[in-house]
């Protein structure tokens, strides 16, 4: 009887422990730098994620969507978005992208996540928080 029971709380305990790395891990989100991208570069057509940092003054206005530079401290790497971007978008901001590397040697991104950080700071009583600057 005794026996019986362990074995049931493993069974239950390893089915909850094995659910629970499922979930997990299809919820994080992995990301290539761009020195990482250029040391392995991907097969055509497979889609990925890249993150970096939005290089100032890089950003333009394209017929689709954006144009930019993303940079890892040590590799930039020209990115051609398509679609909108979020309203926290602009310069100097961190950035995973979602998409394809070209031929051309750019990154094509169609899907766009904005990484901010965790601190907020409410405009003082009067103050009118300053416009979105895209470009």
């Amino acid at each position: 009887m005794r026996l019986r029971v362990v074995v049931i709380l493993v069974l239950v305990a390893g089915s909850l422990a094995w659910v629970g790395t499922n979930t997990l891990s299809g919820n994080l989100v992995y990301y290539v730098t761009p020195t990482e991208l250029l040391q392995q570069p991907p097969d055509p057509g497979e889609r990925l994620r890249l993150g970096g940092q939005v290089v100032p003054g890089s950003v333009h206005d394209a017929e689709n969507g954006v144009d930019f530079v993303v940079s890892d401290g040590t590799t930039r790497m020209t990115v051609d978005h398509t679609g909108g971007t979020p309203a926290l978008f602009r310069n100097g901001i961190g950035v995973v992208l979602e998409g394809t590397y070209g031929a051309d040697g750019a990154f094509h991104s169609d899907a766009m996540l904005i990484k901010h950080s965790e601190e907020y700071r409410p405009p003082a009583a009067g103050e009118t928080p300053p416009p979105v600057q895209v470009g």
